[in-house]
């Protein structure tokens, strides 16, 4: 079979991709397939007439009507999924809470506590970060609220608000009822998204807008409420109560909340208990180990036995 591969287009992450379809591409071929290689820009370009299969890099099948398998890197470096609608929300298997009852409590909890102690140790996170840091003590205790793109496909696709909304309610929430909120801008947000919150932050004394790590903004945090950021996967990682207001394939294992009710998610953080804790850290662990699919630069091989499986069950003739 002749087999599309419509690779991520020239962009800052593209070198983890490359690894992850330089996998797919072996795979195919050890299945006995040939491989059309393309790059896929935001326009996407016209499919060759002779492919026979098709799968896009960060495309859903609402954007391309005739793909087969859709991948993308996910909330981590180097953890991708793959899959035959799309991915985040899109994604077909994780559109309700996966069976974890055969994860181990434990083992899940000790996975979680070594990635929260690297991400500390390295301040590492998808997107580049300033080093760990001490959060002021005058902002505490607070709900972190890390903004997105208003660009961004699962802003577009899969919020119920718009970032300037979210904005604007949290901030008139917590000057109402005396609670703190830190906002952090995401690295490539657009100029008048920050002048937006710089507004709310020049008019009240509970909203603030702090450049810091990400992870030592999580670790600080009451409780961390997002629309449907990775931050907020990340935040599982951590251990910390997490509120989503809008859809996302982690959003089963958060407090499914609403703008129009944020006492309930700020009592969500007061009543968080030990038993959610570890329903997150088993979903990571599920998320991690047996969703997705994680390489690295230099091992690119551990995850390439259920690709394979994958693809062999997918692409048939």
């Amino acid at each position: 079979m002749k087999v599309l591969l419509g690779r991520l287009y020239q962009c800052p992450p593209v070198e983890r991709w490359r690894c992850f379809e330089g996998l797919i591409k072996e795979c195919l071929h050890r299945l006995g397939h040939q491989v059309i290689e393309m790059d896929v820009n935001p326009r996407l370009p016209p499919d060759p007439a002779e492919a026979d299969f098709r799968i896009y890099g960060h495309k859903t099948r609402r954007d391309v009507p005739q793909g087969n398998l859709f991948y993308k890197e996910m909330y981590m470096r180097w953890l991708f999924t793959m899959d035959d609608q799309g991915w985040g929300a899109d994604h077909s298997r994780m559109r309700a809470l996966p069976d974890l009852h055969a994860i181990s409590a434990s083992e899940a909890e000790n996975f979680c506590r070594c990635k929260r102690a690297e991400f500390l140790a390295t301040g590492r996170s998808k997107f580049d970060q300033p080093a760990v840091g001490a959060i002021p003590s005058s902002v505490k205790p607070f709900f972190f609220a890390p903004l997105q793109m208003p660009s961004d496909d699962v802003i577009k696709n899969h919020s119920p608000i718009a970032i300037t909304q979210y904005i604007a309610e949290l901030s008139q929430w917590a000057d109402r009822r005396g609670r703190n909120i830190v906002f952090k801008l995401h690295p490539h947000e657009p100029p008048e998204i920050g002048e937006e919150v710089r507004k709310w932050v020049a008019a009240s004394n509970h909203v603030f807008l702090l450049n810091e790590n990400v992870h030592s903004l999580i670790s600080a945090a009451h409780a961390v409420i997002v629309i449907n950021s990775g931050v907020g996967f990340e935040s599982l990682i951590h251990g910390k109560p997490v509120i989503t207001l809008g859809s996302c394939d982690y959003q089963s294992a958060t407090f499914r909340g609403s703008v129009s009710d944020l006492d309930a998610a700020w009592d969500f953080g007061n009543d968080f208990s030990g038993q959610q804790r570890l329903q997150g850290f088993r979903f990571i662990h599920y998320y991690y180990h047996q969703h997705s699919y994680v390489i690295s630069e230099e091992a690119p091989t551990p995850a390439k036995p259920r690709l394979m499986e994958y693809l062999a069950e997918h692409v048939r003739n």
